[in-house]
């Protein structure tokens, strides 16, 4: 079963639950920042286990004004977003849709109802809704951030992130020397370079942004190491989203977003720097003398049986995939 349909009942409970059982991360999106005094102790125990808590609200950015609830948490960060118009509730492990304020809970004067999506049952609908809730985040104002809240600018390293940073010739980088935590492309212009990772390392996104913006080709993978979808930004501003369809013959993925995916994926089953690794890279350079792993991890996610016939490079391995996705190399 990929997702739960949940009652007005099932709503309070599974958001009771959720916030119970969060173990490293709680992210809320509720339009009007009303907590019932129940999620108002969930979360002061959750904080108190050091969970970090993101609490979006929408509509009035006034709403903040005479609360004093928060004051003192130290893992809690309240954002601010004129646009928002859904609840979406989430842990690390599930993500609930639904009509329900936070403010509602255990009432009887409305009816409500909500989707229960788990990350064990429909690993790709709960990694999309993370990226949505992901993306409004980075565009959001902060309004209160506790004093453990490890600022994602402040957490960033840039000189760490270009020596890992795979790929960075596709995104027209020469060189990884960084001038002021910039790389200089061939253009003469300074990008910093950005790449967020999963809880055990694979790369969760990669690209590089421009005076603090998104910029150019941004590169967002599945948990799974594949590249997912890669959108296009101008200077923060969203251009055009190439979708990664691998079930789909008409629309063929690009051979670099193959080999983006696979290089990722060693980096997931080997656990492998995969900074220096490209088409022409010998496979066992990077998986050792157990090459089946990655066969057998690609092929699982790509749906297919026997794709390879022992390859000795990724170029080898990426045509394979191509003639047994669309016929052709």
């Amino acid at each position: 079963m990929a997702a739960e349909f949940l009652s007005s009942v099932g709503v309070s409970y599974q958001i009771d639950r959720l916030l119970a059982e969060a173990n490293s991360e709680i992210v809320f999106f509720c339009p009007v920042l009303k907590l019932h005094e129940s999620v108002i102790l969930k979360f002061q125990q959750a904080d108190q286990r050091n969970v970090r808590i993101t609490l979006l609200f929408g509509k009035d950015r006034g709403q903040t004004k005479g609360m004093r609830w928060h004051k003192e948490f130290k893992n809690l960060r309240i954002l601010y977003h004129d646009k928002l118009n859904s609840y979406v509730y989430r842990n690390e492990k599930e993500l609930i849709i639904t009509s329900l304020g936070l403010e509602e809970l255990s009432s009887a004067l409305t009816f409500d109802m909500g989707v229960l999506i788990t990350k064990m049952r429909d690993r790709k609908a709960f990694e999309d809704g993370n990226y949505e809730q992901d993306l409004l985040v980075e565009q959001s104002e902060e309004v209160f951030a506790g004093t453990n809240f490890e600022k994602p600018e402040e957490s960033s390293n840039p000189e760490e992130i270009i020596r890992q940073m795979p790929y960075v010739n596709y995104f027209g980088i020469e060189d990884r020397s960084l001038v002021n935590g910039k790389v200089k492309a061939p253009s003469g212009k300074f990008y910093y370079p950005e790449m967020e990772l999963y809880n055990d390392g694979t790369i969760k996104f990669q690209g590089f942004k421009k005076t603090r913006q998104r910029h150019g080709e941004w590169i967002f993978y599945t948990y799974e190491g594949f590249v997912r979808e890669v959108v296009i930004y101008e200077n923060g501003s969203y251009v055009d989203k190439i979708f990664c369809d691998y079930e789909n013959p008409a629309k063929p993925i690009s051979k670099y977003y193959l080999l983006f995916g696979l290089g990722n994926s060693v980096k997931k089953l080997y656990g492998k720097e995969i900074a220096n690794l490209y088409f022409d890279s010998k496979l066992e350079e990077f998986t050792g003398s157990d090459k089946t792993k990655l066969f057998y991890h690609t092929e699982r996610f790509l749906g297919k049986r026997n794709m390879f016939d022992q390859p000795e490079t990724f170029q080898h391995m990426v045509d394979q995939i191509y003639i047994a996705l669309y016929d052709k190399k």
